[in-house]
């Protein structure tokens, strides 16, 4: 199992993931508002943030030889993930919103 420092790191990297999917699909809705000459300049440095942040607790954890392998959402309320550690691999179900 994680230890409590990789299981902080590892649940940073599902929230950078997910804030970068959704910056993503945010970016191509902006692009239509009248607006978007001063709202893309932000949105394009905030992804860049966001994903650099991303790539780094990626690298962090890859390091640790821990990785996630499988992301399904189950309902409403709860997504199912599958993380591998070394030879190891477990399911859990975690309380998040896609």
């Amino acid at each position: 199992m994680l230890n409590p420092e990789q299981r902080q790191l590892f649940h940073k990297f599902i929230i950078l993931e997910m804030a970068v999917q959704s910056l993503q699909r945010d970016f191509s809705v902006i692009e239509n508002l009248k607006m978007s000459k001063v709202y893309l300049p932000i949105l394009e440095k905030l992804l860049k943030d966001i994903s650099q942040d991303y790539y780094n607790t990626k690298r962090l954890l890859a390091n640790q030889k821990v990785r996630l392998v499988k992301w399904e959402k189950k309902d409403e309320y709860f997504t199912d993930i599958q993380v591998a550690m070394r030879e190891m691999m477990w399911s859990c179900a975690m309380p998040i919103k896609q």
